[in-house]
């Protein structure tokens, strides 16, 4: 009899500790798909987040993909700035564009001086960092001062201090353009008083241009490269 008591506790201790060594995977499993749950719940709220958040973040275009004349246009570039890397997402007007920045950058009528206070004028309107500071070291090799940079970025285009009569009537020129996308008759003629047809012409180019890619520049939030030599433009 008591062989049989001692050999029935023996097996239900032996049953307990089977049941036991089982029983405690299950356990662990169910902690293991809650950590996933939980995981595949922050993805879901990451994704949906990013529908609703302000951050852009745009992969750059691959080349390599590209078709062979826009490659080749862009591995003959000295300087490869970020605008230009995502131009690529443009490929049928890449290289017209980039033919349009070489000849606004040598090609122009306007001097260098008069195109870049109407730069930074457009990159300030704008609101375009990328633009600005691209420009500072490009600026400050045409001669623009400091005194008109701080002038130019506070909106004072009419600062006697800053800006002679004639530098004046050419921002108030491109700010019109600008605001209401002509120059008023009075402000034009006012204008060829001081300047060419031909450099009014490019003056004009000058602010489309920089508005045009100030649009692409902000909404593909394209990180700021600026060049320390202001003269890679030349190159």
């Amino acid at each position: 009899m008591k062989r049989t008591i001692s050999t029935t506790i023996f097996s239900a201790t032996c049953l307990l500790a089977a049941v036991g060594a089982h029983a405690a995977p299950p356990v662990t499993v169910v902690k293991a798909d809650a950590t996933v749950e939980s995981k595949l719940d922050m993805s879901k709220k990451s994704t949906a987040n990013n529908k609703i958040s302000s951050l852009v973040a745009i992969d750059y275009p691959d080349f390599t993909k590209l078709p062979e004349h826009v490659r080749e246009k862009f591995d003959k570039m000295p300087t490869k700035v970020n605008f230009f890397r995502m131009l690529g997402y443009s490929p049928g007007a890449f290289v017209p564009v980039i033919d349009l920045t070489n000849a606004i950058f040598k090609d122009l009528t306007i001097s260098d001086y008069h195109k870049e206070l109407l730069v930074l004028m457009v990159g300030a309107h704008e609101q375009a960092a990328y633009e600005w500071e691209q420009h500072v070291s490009i600026a400050q090799a045409a001669g623009v001062r400091p005194d008109q940079f701080i002038a130019i970025a506070e909106g004072t285009l009419n600062d006697t201090k800053a800006f002679t009569d004639r530098e004046r009537v050419l921002l108030r020129f491109g700010a019109a353009i600008l605001a209401n996308g002509k120059a008023p008759g009075v402000l034009f003629k006012h204008a060829r008083e001081h300047f060419s047809l031909q450099e009014l012409s490019d003056a004009i180019l000058v602010v489309g241009y920089y508005r045009m890619i100030s649009a692409h520049i902000q909404t593909f939030n394209i990180e700021i490269d600026a060049q320390q030599d202001g003269n890679w433009v030349k190159g």
